[in-house]
C-alpha cells in the first residue's frame, strides 16, 4: 500500500483509483468529475477527499482542462467564444483562466473557424432570398456562439 492511500476506507480507495483511470483518459474538471463520483456512490466527503488527491497528484488541473476544451470546441467544433466561454463557466472553471486560454488560441484561427461554419451553413440556405438567407445565417452563427460583430466582420455577400 502507498502513502497516499494507506488512511482512506476501501470504498475511498475504490472511487480514487477509478477516478485516476479516467482522468489518465481524458482531462476532467472539478464539477464533472464530483458528479462523477455521486453517480458512482461516493458521499459528498468521499468525492471531497478523491477530487483533492486527485488535483495534489496532477490527474485534474483547470488550466489545463480549459485548455483543452478551449482549444476542442473553438478550432475542431468551430463553436463560438461566447459558448465556449458561458459552458467553461458553467463547469465553475475561474474568468480568468478562461480568459487566458480563449486569447492562446490565435484570432486568425478563429476567423478560420466562423468563415468555415457560415459557409457550410450558407450551402444549405441556396434558393432563398438574400434577406432571409442573412437571418438564417445570422441566427445560426449566434446559436453557435459568434457575436454580432464577428458576424458583421466576415462581410459575406449572399446573392
Amino acid at each position: 500500500m502507498d502513502n497516499i492511500t494507506d488512511n482512506l476506507t476501501d470504498s475511498t480507495r475504490g472511487l480514487l483509483n477509478r477516478a485516476r483511470m479516467l482522468c489518465a483518459g481524458s482531462e476532467q474538471c472539478r464539477s464533472a468529475l464530483q458528479r462523477k463520483l455521486t453517480d458512482w456512490g461516493a458521499t459528498t466527503d468521499e468525492a471531497e477527499i478523491v477530487i483533492d488527491r486527485l488535483v495534489d497528484e496532477g490527474f485534474i488541473d483547470e488550466r489545463r482542462y480549459a485548455r483543452a476544451y478551449c482549444e476542442s470546441k473553438l478550432l475542431r467544433a468551430r463553436w463560438g467564444e461566447r459558448k465556449v466561454r458561458y459552458e467553461l463557466m458553467h463547469k465553475g472553471i475561474p474568468q480568468n483562466i478562461v480568459d487566458e486560454c480563449i486569447l492562446e488560441i490565435a484570432p486568425e484561427e478563429r476567423l478560420e473557424a466562423i468563415r468555415i461554419v457560415a459557409d457550410k451553413k450558407l450551402a444549405t440556405l441556396h434558393g432563398m432570398e438574400p434577406q432571409e438567407s442573412r437571418r438564417r445565417l445570422t441566427a445560426y452563427l449566434v446559436q453557435r456562439g459568434y457575436t454580432f460583430d464577428e458576424i458583421n466582420n466576415l462581410n459575406i455577400q449572399i446573392e
